[in-house]
């Protein structure tokens, strides 16, 4: 109820006071979701040091008692984490291990997420073949799952790989897919983020 009104401080008090029980009833699976909870606090306050040892703490103890997908859950985070702080070679290992979980599970919706945070990493490092094949991937995962709005970002962040390699007519393209996918769901905010890229890459074809 705290974090839901943005009143983090108490919070973070509540779920502390919560981890003590969870651990003095020896519940070591309620534990592991309070920190890793607690850790997206912090994340969400751009508290990356804080909000990294608390999710490695919860992965830890999700790894000991074999709940794999609360492992997954908790690297994907610090993945996220870590791409935050320009660390792309920790990002890219944690995203890797998190996506391979979640395959194992089944769990598409979360695997294309991390190949599309893989996609805009390796696009980072200007590794363009690593990071279309990943982006690439996520694209058709997401249309299998019907999430039309993970396949949009797919098609952003083509149009920027495009863009970053001077392939101007492809990007347009991709920019300008994305934009119909935005206006058949609704999304005009990135409908307008559509116009300006569209806009940005005409001006760097000189038009």
């Amino acid at each position: 109820i705290y974090n839901a009104q943005a009143q983090y401080e108490k919070a973070i008090n509540m779920n502390l006071q919560a981890q003590k029980y969870f651990k003095q009833s020896e519940n070591q699976w309620a534990q592991a979701n309070s920190m890793s909870w607690l850790g997206d606090i912090y994340y969400m306050q751009n508290r990356y040091k804080e909000a990294s040892k608390m999710l490695s703490e919860a992965q830890q103890l999700f790894q000991q008692i074999e709940n794999e997908l609360g492992v997954a859950e908790c690297l994907k985070r610090l993945g996220d984490i870590y791409s935050m702080q320009d660390k792309y070679d920790e990002a890219i290992g944690m995203l890797s291990d998190a996506q391979k979980q979640f395959e194992t599970f089944g769990i598409q919706l979360q695997a294309a997420e991390c190949l599309r945070s893989l996609g805009e990493l390796y696009r980072l490092q200007e590794k363009y073949d690593e990071a279309t094949e990943m982006t690439l991937i996520s694209k058709k995962k997401s249309e299998e799952i019907g999430d039309k709005q993970g396949v949009a970002w797919c098609l952003l962040l083509l149009g920027h790989i495009h863009n970053n390699q001077a392939k101007y007519v492809e990007a347009f393209d991709m920019f300008s897919e994305a934009q119909r996918q935005y206006q058949n769901i609704g999304k005009i905010v990135d409908v307008a983020w559509c116009h300006q890229f569209l806009g940005r890459t005409h001006r760097l074809q000189g038009q």
